[in-house]
C-alpha cells in the first residue's frame, strides 16, 4: 500500500510506534516523508544504560527511571517494545527480590527489542531474573521442575494451540523441555551451566529424538510455525487492533519472520506497511496502557518526571494498575479496557490532574503550560474555540468529537459558577484554565485510546 502521508497518518504512526507525536515532529515526519520516518523509527536504539546506583535502592526509584528513559528517548518504538517484551515475557520483583537482576532483563528487552527473537529467547532462559521468576535454578536432573520448560512453550514461543485448535505440545514434551533445561542455575548471581546437574540423557521433543539441551530446545521453537504466527498475532494486537490465531492478515506478518530468520523488526515492519494498518478499524482502536498514558502525555506536554519524588510517579503507575518490575502473574497485565475498568479511569484522571497543575518543587513533574498556546504576542487573538483548539492538537487529539469540543470551549469561557465570562489569554487565564483544559482532556475517554 502506498501511504497517503498528511498529518493524521503521522499521528498515527507515532501514536503506536511511539507515544505520540507533537506538532513540530508531525510536521518534521511529513517533510522528510513515510520512508524515512519508518526507518527512523525502525533503528535500533543505544544500549540502555545502567541506571545510577542509587535508582536500584527501591522499586519507585526504578520505575521512575525507566518512565523518564521513555518521555526523553529519540527511539520511541524501542521502548515500547521493552514494554511489550515485559508484558511478553513477565517477570515481577515480587519474587525475584533483586532490582538488579530486574533492570538487567529490562536492559536486555530493550536492547534485543528489535533484534533476533530466537537469540532473545535464548538470552531470556539464561537471564537471571527469569531463572528465578520460573524456579529453573532449582531445575536438576533428579528433581525436575518443569515452571520454565511449560511457560516457554505456553506463553513465550508457540502457544497451546495452533491456528487450527490443535495441540502444539504435549505433556511429554514438556518434561522433555524441562529435562533440556535441567542445569541451567545460577552461581553469584549469574547465570551458570552446571553439567554435573544437567540430564545428558536423549529426549524426544515432538517426534525428534537426540540429546537436546537448552539451547537445541529455543532452536526447535523459534523456527515452529507456531511461534512465528503467534508472535505475529500478539505484535498485532498491540500495534494495530486484536485479531484472532486464525486471521488471514496474519500470514504475511509470519512470512515476514520466517524470511528474516526470526528477525522482529522485518515483522514490526511488515505490521506498519500493511494496509489495515491504515484503515479506519485500526484508529483509536487501543486503550492506551498506564506507562504508555503517562509517557505520551509528559511528552506531549513538554513535561518532565522529578525524580526526588519517585514515590509519587512510581505511586501514579501502581494506582493505574501497572507497577513496572512487577507483572500480577506469568500472563502479564491484562490489557485493553482492563486498564480502565473499576478505578482505573478515576485514577487517570486524577494522575492527568497532577500533571496539569504541577507547579513548583513539591509537584513529581514540571510543566509550563504557556508554550502551548504559541507565542505570547498572539495571545490576545485567542477565543475559547481557538484555545481549545491549540490545545486539543499539542495534546494529539485534534480530531475530538463536537461534544468534546463544544463541553471544552464552554469551560473555557466560564466562570467557577459556570456563568459566561470573557476569554482572557493572560498569564492568570493560563495558570488556571489552561491547566484545567489539559486535565479535562487528558481525562477524556478520546484521549485514553491510542
Amino acid at each position: 500500500m502506498a501511504v497517503d502521508w498528511n498529518a493524521a497518518n503521522a499521528a498515527h504512526l507515532y501514536r503506536r510506534a511511539g507515544f505520540g507525536a507533537t506538532p513540530k515532529q508531525i510536521g518534521q515526519a511529513l517533510a522528510q516523508g513515510f520512508e524515512k520516518t519508518l526507518a527512523d523509527l525502525l533503528k535500533p536504539d543505544k544500549p540502555l544504560p545502567k541506571p545510577p546506583k542509587k535508582m536500584l535502592s527501591d522499586i519507585y526509584r526504578l520505575q521512575t527511571w525507566w518512565l523518564d528513559r521513555m518521555v526523553k528517548s529519540q527511539h520511541p518504538l524501542a521502548h515500547r517494545l521493552t514494554l511489550f517484551w515485559h508484558n511478553h515475557f513477565a517477570t515481577s520483583n515480587a519474587k525475584v527480590q533483586d532490582l538488579a537482576a530486574m533492570q538487567a532483563q529490562v536492559k536486555l528487552l530493550h536492547d534485543s527489542a528489535l533484534g533476533d527473537f530466537g537469540e532473545l529467547v535464548l538470552a531470556i532462559s539464561r537471564d537471571p531474573a527469569m531463572l528465578v521468576w520460573l524456579d529453573n535454578a532449582q531445575n536438576f536432573a533428579d528433581s525436575i521442575n518443569e515452571n520454565y520448560a511449560r511457560e516457554l512453550m505456553e506463553l513465550f514461543t508457540t502457544g497451546v494451540l495452533d491456528q487450527g485448535g490443535q495441540p502444539n505440545y504435549s505433556e511429554a514434551d514438556v518434561v522433555a523441555v524441562a529435562r533440556a533445561f535441567t542445569g541451567w542455575t545460577l552461581q553469584d548471581g549469574e547465570f551458570h551451566f552446571d553439567h554435573t546437574l544437567h540430564d545428558h540423557g536423549l529426549k524426544t521433543f515432538k517426534g525428534q529424538t537426540a540429546n537436546f539441551d537448552g539451547t537445541d530446545i529455543v532452536a526447535l521453537l523459534a523456527d515452529d510455525p507456531a511461534s512465528a504466527r503467534r508472535l505475529a498475532m500478539k505484535l498485532w494486537s498491540y500495534f494495530a487492533y486484536p485479531v484472532a490465531l486464525d486471521d488471514p492478515l496474519l500470514d504475511g506478518i509470519a512470512q515476514a519472520y520466517v524470511d528474516a530468520g526470526h528477525g522482529i523488526a522485518p515483522m514490526v515492519e511488515a505490521i506498519f506497511r500493511h494496509d489495515a494498518f491504515w484503515s479506519e478499524t485500526a484508529r483509536r482502536a487501543l486503550v492506551k496502557g498506564p506507562a504508555e498514558f503517562l509517557a505520551g502525555s509528559l511528552r506531549l506536554l513538554g513535561a518532565k518526571v522529578r525524580k526526588d519524588h519517585s514515590y509519587e510517579v512510581g505511586g501514579a503507575l501502581q494506582a493505574m494498575g501497572q507497577s513496572l518490575y512487577g507483572p500480577p502473574s506469568v500472563f502479564g497485565w491484562d490489557e485493553g479496557l482492563a486498564w480502565v475498568a473499576t478505578s482505573g479511569l478515576l485514577e487517570r484522571a486524577a494522575t492527568a490532574e497532577s500533571v496539569a497543575d504541577a507547579r513548583g518543587k513539591y509537584s513529581p513533574w514540571t510543566f509550563k503550560p504557556a508554550k502551548l498556546l504559541g507565542k505570547k504576542k498572539d495571545w490576545p487573538a485567542l477565543d475559547a474555540a481557538g484555545v481549545v483548539a491549540r490545545l486539543l492538537e499539542a495534546t494529539d487529539l485534534p480530531e475530538a468529537s463536537a461534544a468534546t469540543v463544544s463541553a471544552l470551549q464552554s469551560y473555557v469561557a466560564a466562570d467557577d459558577d459556570g456563568n459566561p465570562q470573557p476569554v482572557v489569554v493572560d498569564a492568570a487565564f493560563i495558570d488556571k484554565k489552561a491547566r484545567g483544559l489539559v486535565a479535562l482532556i487528558l481525562s477524556s475517554p478520546e484521549y485514553q485510546m491510542a
